[in-house]
């Protein structure tokens, strides 16, 4: 049984807000594609992924997710690390503290995800906007470390450009 989505036309008003943003900023570069699943998951919850562009990461992929009451944002950092666990998650603890509008997290596989959460009512072109300027941001100032500690016999930085 899933439960209510925010009231009626609540994923048509998000799909609405997602696309006016999108709308903002698809010429600037750091903005790809926007897809949408027009029909629920098995839970009730409609989802979106915004493609940007990133300096370390190549492809920032962030999947905003629409629960009974809230946005749910998250983007994969980097995938499960298999090194220097007591350095990287001692990083990313430190790191975690600074983080404003989002946290880290163990996810699936345990992989590192960026991830945070707004009420329904306080998503607007603006509060989106925010979501992913920090995600982009933070991704791209922790990445570069993160991948060099926790995946370091395959990772290797690249010159900046």
């Amino acid at each position: 049984m899933s439960a209510p989505i925010g009231g009626d036309g609540a994923p048509e008003a998000l799909d609405a807000l997602v696309r006016a943003w999108h709308h903002q900023w698809r010429q600037s570069g750091y903005v790809g594609e926007v897809e949408h699943a027009a029909r629920p998951d098995d839970k009730g919850h409609y989802h979106w992924m915004i493609r940007l562009r990133g300096e370390d990461k190549d492809v920032v992929a962030l999947w905003l997710t629409l629960r009974q009451r809230t946005v749910h944002f998250e983007s994969e950092l980097m995938p499960a690390p298999e090194e220097n666990l007591e350095a990287l998650y001692r990083y990313l603890l430190v790191k975690n503290a600074d983080l404003h509008g989002v946290h880290l997290a163990i996810g699936p596989e345990d992989g590192i995800y960026l991830v945070g959460e707004l009420a329904l009512g306080d998503v607007t072109v603006e509060r989106l906007d925010e979501m992913v300027g920090a995600t982009l941001h933070y991704v791209d100032e922790i990445f570069a470390t993160a991948m060099s500690l926790g995946l370091a016999s395959l990772y290797r930085r690249r010159p900046r450009r």
